[in-house]
């Protein structure tokens, strides 16, 4: 079974709210697309809460990130060199 999470910010890194998606190896491109449009392009009040118009058509301003999700995390300590 795939996965999508969608984490929203109000205001990412240009300003302009983001919806960072996460993916994992089994979703295909249609189950991602539908996610995200069920639920942010189409959700009016989610695009609302956000400022933006709520127009199926237009979502201009609004900016996403789609990073693949890794199923296993690596864990690294840094030490100080020299000392």
């Amino acid at each position: 079974m795939s996965k999508v999470d969608i984490m929203i910010n109000k205001a990412g890194p240009g300003g302009r709210p983001t919806a960072t998606v996460y993916i994992d190896s089994a979703t295909s491109l249609a189950a991602a697309h539908a996610t995200i449009q069920k639920n942010v392009t189409r959700n009016a009040d989610l695009l609302k809460r956000l400022g933006l118009k709520a127009c199926p058509a237009c979502i201009s301003g609004f900016d996403f990130d789609i990073r693949h999700r890794f199923e296993e995390v690596m864990q690294v300590e840094l030490e100080k060199a020299g000392g």
